[in-house]
């Protein structure tokens, strides 16, 4: 049984759009999550805050690794839902792309 998550890795992630270039960074992208993802990403925020909030209680200890690398995969997973979210296009860009013939 391999121990990997089934969620694309960063190149992947790259390779299909999840990190954008500077112009296109610019342009607010509003995603509709199904009831299903919304609770999926409800809770992988809660599960960063979580991790987040018990490594600044304790303090004594010096943050691990470990604990970088996990909320790496929250964090990552969690883009990963967003992404597979309905993207929301305003109906401005539609009619643009509608006149442009697109």
């Amino acid at each position: 049984m391999s121990i990997t998550a089934p969620f694309p890795d960063a190149a992947q992630m790259r390779r299909s759009g999840l990190f954008r270039d500077e112009a296109s960074r610019k342009r607010v992208i509003r995603r509709r999550p199904n009831p299903h993802q919304g609770r999926a990403l409800e809770k992988l925020g809660h599960a960063v805050e979580y991790l987040v909030d018990s490594r600044m209680v304790l303090i004594d200890e010096p943050s691990t690794r470990a604990d970088a690398e996990a909320l790496d995969i929250l964090m990552r997973l969690s883009r990963w839902i967003f992404s597979e979210c309905e993207e929301i296009v305003p109906i401005g860009h539609r009619l643009k792309a509608w006149m442009a013939g697109e």
